[in-house]
C-alpha cells in the first residue's frame, strides 16, 4: 500500500516527540496467565477505585489511566461480575454530580475531584441509568438522579440541535473516537456524526422508558423525538449509492440567490463511527445487510482477519501507527468496535459472522498475551501486531462475556 500521508506531513517527527503508548505503564502486570479469562481475572480488582475528593467509589479503565472516564466505565460494567456493581453506580453518580449548572456533562473526573468540561461525554447516561436500574430495581436512585439526566437532554438540545432535527458534535474533539478524520482538527460544532446521533436515539429511548418505569412525566414525547432522530438519520445520512452511513457538514448556509438549498453536504470518511446504525439498531434490515456485505464484511475494508478495522483499509488516511494523544482510530483493531458492531452483526441475523468476529478478537488477544504476556488497548489491523498500553482493560473485557453472548441472542447493552 503507498503511503497515505501527503508529501507535508511529517509523521516521523511526530513520532519522535509524541508519547510512546508502548512504554506505558510501568507495570509489572498480573502473575502468569493461562489464558485471556484468567489474566484479567487478575487485573480487574485494579480498576475499582476511592478518594477523598470523590462522594462515591468509581473504576478506572486500567493500564496508566487513573481518571473516571464516562465510555470506558459504562462499556466496562457490562463485563464485571456483580462485586464491582457498587463501583459502576458510584461511577455514573459522580459524573453526574459533576455535570454543570448549565447542564453540560464532563468527559473525565480526576481523582482530586477536577472534572474535564473542555470536551463534552458521550450521550450515554440514561442508557446507563436504565442499565442499572434494570440490574438493582433501585427506582428511588433513578428518581434521584432523574432531574439531572433532564437536565443533560436540555444541554443537548439547547448546545447541539442543528438543522434537520440532527444533533452537531460540541467541538473538534472529545467523542472518544480521538482522530476520527470528520472532526479531529475540524469545527467539530459544525458536524452532524452518525455515532453521536445514534447514542442520542438510545438516548431518548431509554428517557422515555425510564419515564414509563418510574411514572415521571410522559414518556410519549421522548419516543416520538428518539423516532424523529432515527428517520432523520436514515433520511439524511444514509447514502442509497454507497450503501453506507455519512457525517455531515451542517456549516451555516450563508449565501444563496435563487435557487433554494434543500440539501446537506455529506463528509465522505469512514471510520467505525460509521456502523453505529448496526449496534443501535438505528437501521432498517435493507441497509443493515447492505452495511453488513458492502463494508462490516469486506476484508479489503472493515474485516481484518485479527478483528474490525477501526477505519476501512482503503481510506486513504487508513494507517496502524502507534500513538497517543491522539489514540489511534484511523485503522488499529480494537475491542470495542469489534464486539459493538459484533452485537449489531447478531441483531440483524448475522449471528455466524458475529461469532466468527468475535473469535479472531480473542485469537489476536490469545496470541499477544502468549507472546508479551499482556493484552494492549490496540492492535496492528495487518499483522496483528500489539500497538498501545499493555495491560489495558476497560472494554476490553467484553471479550469475556462477548461469545457466550451470541450464542445465546443477548446484547447487555441493548435498552430493554
Amino acid at each position: 500500500m503507498t503511503d497515505p500521508y501527503p508529501i507535508d506531513y511529517d509523521l516521523t517527527g511526530y513520532l519522535e516527540t509524541a508519547p510512546d503508548p508502548r512504554a506505558l505503564p510501568p507495570h509489572d502486570g498480573p502473575p502468569a496467565a493461562r489464558s485471556v479469562d484468567d489474566y484479567y481475572r487478575a487485573l480487574v480488582p485494579e480498576l475499582r477505585r476511592t478518594s477523598p475528593a470523590l462522594a462515591y467509589p468509581y473504576l478506572v479503565p486500567g493500564a496508566h489511566y487513573h481518571a473516571l472516564w464516562t465510555w470506558d466505565t459504562y462499556f466496562t460494567g457490562m463485563a464485571l461480575p456483580d462485586d464491582y456493581f457498587d463501583h459502576e453506580v458510584g461511577s455514573l453518580r459522580n459524573l453526574l454530580a459533576h455535570t454543570s449548572e448549565g447542564g453540560r456533562p464532563p468527559s473525565r473526573i480526576d481523582p482530586d475531584g477536577a472534572a474535564d468540561y473542555q470536551h463534552a461525554a458521550q450521550p450515554i447516561h440514561a442508557a446507563w441509568s436504565l442499565s442499572i436500574l434494570d440490574r438493582s430495581g433501585d427506582t428511588e436512585l433513578l428518581r434521584e438522579l432523574w432531574p439531572t439526566l433532564v437536565r443533560l437532554r436540555a444541554w443537548w438540545d439547547e448546545s447541539t440541535m442543528s438543522r434537520r432535527g440532527l444533533h452537531t458534535w460540541v467541538r473538534g474533539s472529545g467523542t472518544g473516537i480521538d482522530n476520527d478524520p470528520a472532526i479531529y482538527g475540524r469545527s467539530g460544532d459544525t458536524v452532524a456524526l452518525v455515532d453521536v446521533n445514534c447514542f442520542h436515539v438510545r438516548e431518548l429511548t431509554a428517557m422515555a422508558v425510564l419515564s414509563t418505569r418510574l411514572g415521571i412525566g410522559e414518556p410519549g414525547p421522548w419516543q416520538e423525538r428518539a423516532d424523529a432522530l432515527r428517520a432523520a438519520i436514515n433520511t439524511y445520512m444514509w447514502d442509497d449509492q454507497r450503501g453506507t452511513y455519512f457525517h455531515l457538514d451542517l456549516a451555516p448556509h450563508t449565501w444563496q440567490t435563487f435557487q433554494q438549498l434543500t440539501w446537506e453536504l455529506p463528509l465522505l470518511t469512514q471510520t467505525w463511527a460509521n456502523l453505529f446504525p448496526l449496534w443501535t439498531g438505528v437501521a432498517d434490515q435493507r441497509r443493515a445487510d447492505r452495511l453488513v456485505t458492502e463494508h462490516v464484511l469486506d476484508p479489503y475494508r472493515f474485516r481484518s482477519r485479527f478483528g474490525l478495522r477501526s477505519t476501512p483499509a482503503d481510506q486513504r488516511f487508513y494507517n496502524n501507527v502507534a500513538m497517543a494523544n491522539p489514540s489511534n482510530w484511523q485503522g488499529p483493531v480494537w475491542a470495542l468496535p469489534t464486539a459493538l458492531t459484533a452485537y449489531g452483526l447478531a441483531r440483524f441475523g448475522y449471528r455466524s459472522e458475529a461469532l466468527s468476529l468475535a473469535k479472531d478478537l480473542r485469537d489476536t488477544f490469545t496470541r499477544d498475551l502468549a507472546a508479551t504476556g499482556a493484552v494492549h488497548e490496540y492492535y496492528d489491523a495487518d499483522t496483528g501486531t500489539p500497538l498501545a498500553h499493555p495491560h489495558f482493560v476497560s472494554w476490553n473485557l467484553l471479550i469475556t462475556r462477548l461469545a457466550d453472548d451470541l450464542v445465546a441472542s443477548h446484547d447487555p447493552t441493548a435498552l430493554c
